[in-house]
């Protein structure tokens, strides 16, 4: 995958990523308590579905498109606030903006001060990208930083809040080795914020790696991991990308019924029209790798 977002942004992993985004957030202020957020690669906050890279890839005309396309009737709260949500991302930019995950997460934080105080911050590496994020989002109420998600992560945990979100939506150039990482610097974080609900992005378009993944985040014995995917494709089809996957632990009490509601709505509207048949079940895929 290439490291620029710009030409992903708007296809159906970011929208899947960012309704379920705000069904977590949604459900941490309805407590009415304080929380922290962290988007550990927060990339550069805004794209144009107008770019020559959005252009090159076409991706957003089989994700936020085609889902602005579709005739849904009673959908759940969290795709129709994330359509309301875009809108007011248009009207505040122009009509060809995506907003990326730090935007969604301060947006929030704007529109329900009222319910429960958010504290966010955004981590960037990359110099290009945490420039213009910084630029971009210099006025809505996100800390942005030239900071690499390996060493800052921990390093800021455990949160003054005592509750909190730990978003890691890495580029994946090296799938393999990537995960590994992964592991890792999740092991180290849970052992520092064992209540904290941290939300891992991952592509599914290498099976074996996503499976051996798992397999070693069982291994860790930390309880209350679940795995919430979409499926557009079999694993047996050559595509780029079949799936896009959500790996999340201490997910908020009925948050799995939540993102089965939600991704039962996505998978028939984002799926490719080329895409051989697959049932419901195969498509959104929401379950406990480790329960209780």
């Amino acid at each position: 995958m290439n490291y620029k977002h710009a030409y992903h942004a708007g296809n159906f992993a970011d929208v899947a990523k960012h309704v379920l985004l705000l069904q977590l957030l949604a459900q941490f202020s309805a407590k009415g308590k304080p929380f922290y957020v962290l988007d550990a690669y927060g990339g550069r906050g805004l794209y144009s579905l107008q770019s020559t890279e959005a252009a090159k890839t076409g991706e957003a005309d089989r994700g936020i498109r085609a889902l602005e396309s579709a005739d849904i009737t009673n959908p759940p709260k969290a795709i129709a606030q994330y359509l309301l949500d875009l809108q007011t991302a248009r009207k505040t930019y122009d009509q060809y903006v995506y907003p990326g995950s730090p935007w969604w997460i301060a947006n929030h934080s704007l529109n329900h001060s009222q319910d429960a105080a958010l504290r966010a911050e955004a981590f960037e590496a990359v110099a290009d990208e945490y420039d213009a994020l910084n630029y971009q989002l210099h006025q809505l109420p996100i800390g942005i930083h030239h900071r690499d998600a390996f060493e800052g992560v921990p390093a800021v945990l455990p949160p003054k809040e005592k509750r909190g979100i730990i978003l890691l939506d890495p580029p994946f150039e090296q799938e393999h080795k990537d995960f590994g990482r992964l592991v890792d610097l999740l092991t180290v974080s849970h052992k520092k914020f064992a209540t904290g609900t941290f939300v891992l992005w991952y592509p599914i378009k290498n099976k074996e790696a996503v499976t051996l993944f798992h397999k070693k985040m069982k291994r860790t014995e930390i309880r209350r991991q679940l795995i919430c995917e979409l499926n557009l494709y079999p694993n047996d089809v050559a595509v780029g990308m079949n799936g896009t996957g959500l790996y999340i632990i201490n997910p908020p009490w009925q948050f799995d019924e939540h993102a089965k509601d939600i991704l039962r709505t996505l998978a028939p509207i984002l799926k490719p029209a080329d895409a051989p048949t697959m049932s419901l079940d195969e498509m959104a895929v929401v379950k406990w790798l480790v329960g209780e």
